[in-house]
């Protein structure tokens, strides 16, 4: 229970936005929505009502989508005595946009970017080492896409009850959003993950491409986690008896 107040009050004291990370928010949600929304401007002619509105629609997706996303990382962070800070990845952005225009919108890229740790040192007490390591640093990077995975979940769940094309759109970016943070490409989650265990990564990748895809081809969520489940651990398995048992030596 004192864990749950204490991190309560973190979440009141050190769960905001400083201008930069607003600023680069709100660029990264306004390019990756005209990214997603770049086919749906009117078909054949361009309408300009047409495509303001899939627009406005593509913004509020792509919104949601990051900040719950953020929410995970900041939140998790917090708990173990981080402060997260976004950083925009401007290069991810454009490379995303060059893509867009030369596949005519049909490839989307989403990378908005990554995140920085701050170290609190008052709230690391009784941690191991106290300051910065790479495997708090891959914790925290899981949480942005275990919430974009229960976002899915989510939305699948609403779109069972009432099916909207707007919420299938939604599942869909996550899922792409959720694939390609996964990249072991720095900024991204997955280049933290990879980096601060490669035997968790092996297993984490596995485990949730194959729970979206299974979920987007409409097979039932629970036999879909139990199915990613046998999946992550069996190429866990071969990952580490074909590779990490071979180049793992142990602390000298």
């Amino acid at each position: 229970m004192g864990e749950l107040v204490d991190l309560t009050d973190k979440i009141k004291k050190y769960y905001k936005f400083s201008i930069h990370e607003v600023r680069g928010f709100v660029i990264a949600i306004l390019i990756i929505a005209f990214i997603i929304s770049f086919r749906e401007w009117g078909g054949a002619s361009f309408d300009l009502s047409t495509g303001l509105f899939n627009l406005f629609n593509a913004v509020l997706i792509v919104a949601l989508s990051i900040l719950i996303h953020d929410a995970g990382q900041r939140i998790w962070g917090l708990a173990i005595g981080f402060r997260i800070e976004y950083k925009m990845w401007t290069f991810g952005l454009i490379g995303a946009l060059i893509l867009a225009f030369l596949s005519n919108g049909r490839l989307w890229l989403i990378v908005p970017g990554g995140f920085l740790l701050h170290h609190m040192a008052g709230h690391r007490l009784g941690y191991f080492r106290y300051g910065l390591n790479i495997m708090g640093q891959a914790m925290v990077a899981l949480a942005g896409p275990l919430f974009t995975f229960m976002l899915i979940i989510l939305l699948k769940v609403l779109n069972e009850f009432t099916p909207s094309l707007l919420l299938e759109k939604a599942i869909l970016f996550n899922v792409i959003y959720l694939i390609t943070s996964m990249l072991p490409i720095p900024p991204l989650d997955g280049s933290k993950i990879y980096y601060g265990s490669r035997m968790a990564y092996a297993f984490v990748l596995p485990a949730l491409v194959a729970a979206t895809i299974l979920m987007i081809v409409d097979i039932p969520i629970f036999f879909s986690l139990v199915l990613s489940l046998l999946i992550g651990v069996v190429l866990w398995l071969i990952y580490y008896v074909s590779f990490e048992n071979k180049v793992w030596t142990g602390p000298k």
